[in-house]
């Protein structure tokens, strides 16, 4: 072997030394950031601040610039800590002036409509509108700061968790801060950076103020993330290595503890919600759909369609869906928020439609406006022919034909949505659906893998043994990958995150994620400080499963109801209005034409019959076709609501379930409603035909 030269051996000297320090130099094994915290944190906050909010900064930084108002510090400080909780660069004044600017454009708009068309009714609309407007715009930071808190509060969990398994090894609560804001998602990861940036730029003198600061926003929200910080700053200043693990481990019981509390609480607090959900958004438009044909007898002239159509498809929708999106805001932590569906749609690409083996290569979208205009066709082609002619329109508008064929732009838009949500996760539910198995295995799964590390088996090799163990199991699989990609000497973070045959890109979640990211980052640290991650997190998993198991549980009854009502009560009571809506309209028709038959009789029929006409408005009723289209619209998206209520209750914020359950209910509550529509019209024509002559003839 040929001897080495000096410069050789001081490259190799170099070379092993640089190696030596990356492992045991204290900046390097801290990893501390690379970047300044304020870099960071502006990285952060414009990658995580969303277009909704970046529209409302400039929105209210433009209001403020131009339209410059005083305000008093009890209305600012009501929107002080909002704003500075949910990362807005916009000042207390800059919120007002925007409501202020915005309230009174809507009061333009609505009195130039008012006054072009000469209806006072718009004009007093556009006033309430305002007065609504101009109370509740203020709220707007109150309410961006509830949906952020409400996403946050999935993560505090694993928030705490991350600064526990880093403390264990190195009681540095900076950058346990840190580690666990470079792991977690949003927004979670944008609030611990901001907590180190309001060090960095001296707004507070310790990590300690500055994280006081922080959870004192969480105190009424969730008390137990406040005690669990508070015990990982105690076991920084307990005396022996033991007694800091036992304090740190305390503060992870404590937030599991008080999680399970908060999960049972809301299940058991859900009924008031739902019970006023189902009356707002089922029971009394239905009631008020059934007294609608006859009022509009009475009073067609001041019932209009348009009316309808606002407070039916406009204003109840959005009234039940920030009802529901309330419910949602107040879920404690405890669902893991996973969002496969972009991760899938990152490695496999946009969903398209197949049919089998034959791929379209349209998108969902595409597909689905096709086959709504498919349905929809022959009806948009008979109504234009009736249009074009007034007399035509008028006799053809209330008929049966004209009823049954407007029943079809409904089945077009609500298969039409099914159709668009099925085939987005056609190809994924399977996947996600194998996913969730692994994730409700994963928990044994790390906690035997923790255990063979803990016996000193390599990491690398603890994987092939635990294959063993478990075989048969869907987790197997996931190991098994990793297990092979490591034999063809990969390292073991690109064995698990290599972006084309990582172990992660075929099964992508945002738990196995954490979980594998955490393994990683304490095998750094040694076999020992992995094995006691995994232990931890195994103990995380446990109770979190068995709390969201517990809260299907509660929720059973609650849930069931729900989706009831969603497939068939709401279609076959709607239904049911519709056809009755018809038997009215029929009657009130057949009526009509035997009183202008008695007034224009002459003097033998003047005495009973003179003057009925003019009580009745039947000329002005709402045609049943009209009212089934407005009727049929507002079941759809109610469908949708309460499909994205019930998703959100059982799966949290899983896109692809949620999706899944928006396809079968959609498809469901559409063939109801159609199925029951035509029957009760076929049904109530035959009715309305006795009727009808017993009122010709008398």
């Amino acid at each position: 072997m040929a001897k080495l030269s000096d410069s050789q051996k001081k490259e190799m000297f170099s070379k092993y030394k640089k190696k030596l320090e990356k492992e045991f130099n204290p900046k390097e094994f801290l990893e501390e950031p690379e970047a300044s915290y304020s870099a960071i944190y502006n990285t952060f906050r414009q990658e995580q601040i969303g277009k909704f909010n970046s529209f409302y900064e400039k929105a209210c930084n433009w209001s403020e610039k131009n339209f410059k108002i005083t305000i008093k510090e009890s209305d600012r400080e009501k929107v002080r800590q909002y704003i500075e909780f949910t990362h807005l660069n916009v000042s207390a004044e800059g919120v007002y002036s925007f409501s202020l600017l915005m309230t009174i454009l809507v009061v333009a708009v609505f009195a130039i409509i008012g006054t072009l068309m000469f209806n006072v009714l718009i004009v007093l609309c556009g006033a309430v509108g305002a007065l609504i407007m101009f109370l509740a715009m203020p709220t707007i930071p109150k309410q961006i700061f509830n949906a952020w808190r409400a996403k946050a509060s999935d993560q505090i969990v694993l928030a705490v968790l991350y600064m526990v398994i880093y403390m264990e090894h190195t009681a540095n609560l900076e950058l346990a801060v840190w580690f666990s804001a470079k792991h977690l998602p949003p927004p979670l990861s944008l609030d611990f950076i901001k907590v180190l940036w309001d060090v960095e730029t001296k707004k507070f003198s310790t990590i300690q103020e500055s994280l006081e600061n922080y959870i004192e926003g969480w105190r009424e929200w969730d008390p137990e993330f406040v005690d669990s910080i508070h015990l990982m700053e105690a076991a920084m200043f307990t005396k022996s290595k033991d007694e800091q693990l036992k304090t740190l481990e305390k503060s992870v019981d404590t937030l599991l503890q008080g999680t399970e509390d908060h999960m049972l609480n809301f299940a058991h607090n859900l009924q008031n919600p739902i019970s006023t959900l189902h009356m707002l958004g089922i029971i009394l438009p239905v009631m008020g759909m059934v007294m609608l044909p006859m009022i509009s007898a009475f009073m067609g002239q001041s019932v209009k369609a348009s009316y309808l159509l606002l407070l039916y498809d406009i204003v109840l929708p959005i009234a039940v869906f920030g009802l529901s999106k309330n419910v949602l805001d107040t879920r404690p932590a405890g669902a893991n928020p996973t969002d496969v569906y972009r991760m899938l749609e990152a490695k496999y690409g946009k969903p398209t439609v197949k049919f089998g083996n034959f791929n379209t290569n349209l998108s969902p979208g595409i597909f689905s406006a096709f086959l709504f205009i498919l349905i929809a066709l022959p009806a948009s082609l008979y109504f234009y022919s009736i249009a074009i002619d007034p007399e035509i329109y008028a006799t053809e508008v209330h008929s049966m034909t004209a009823l049954l064929l407007s029943l079809t732009f409904i089945a077009a838009g609500g298969f039409s949505m099914g159709t668009y949500y099925y085939f987005k996760t056609k190809d994924f539910i399977k996947l996600r659906k194998k996913i969730s198995k692994i994730e409700e295995e994963f928990a044994a799964a790390i906690f035997q893998l923790g255990s063979k590390i803990s016996e000193g088996i390599p990491t690398e090799v603890a994987f092939s043994k635990i294959i063993e163990v478990m075989p048969k199991s869907d987790v197997s699989d996931f190991f098994k990958l990793i297990d092979y990609n490591i034999k063809q000497g990969m390292s073991l973070e690109k064995a698990i995150f290599d972006e084309k045959a990582g172990a992660f890109s075929y099964y992508p979640s945002a738990l196995i994620k954490s979980v594998m990211q955490t393994l990683i980052e304490s095998s750094k640290k040694g076999p020992e400080v992995a094995a006691k991650s995994l232990m931890t997190i195994s103990r995380y998993l446990q109770a979190v499963h068995r709390v969201n198991t517990r809260l299907l549980d509660l929720l059973a009854e609650t849930t069931s109801s729900m989706s009831m009502q969603v497939k068939m009560f709401a279609p076959a009571i709607t239904g049911i209005v519709v056809g009755l809506s018809f038997l009215t309209t029929t009657i009130m028709l057949n009526l009509k034409d035997k009183l202008v038959g008695i007034e224009s009789g002459g003097a033998a029929g003047a005495g009973f019959g003179t003057g009925i006409l003019d009580v009745f408005q039947i000329d002005y009723m709402i045609p049943s076709g009209y009212f089934q289209i407005i009727v049929g619209v507002y079941l759809i998206q109610i469908t949708i609501i309460m499909s994205y209520l019930l998703s959100g209750i059982i799966d949290g914020p899983d896109e692809i379930k949620r999706n899944d359950l928006l396809a079968k209910n959609l498809f469901m509550a559409t063939a109801f409603y159609f199925i029951i529509t035509v029957a009760c019209i076929l049904l109530f024509s035959g009715l309305a035909a006795p009727i009808a002559s017993g009122i010709g003839s008398a």
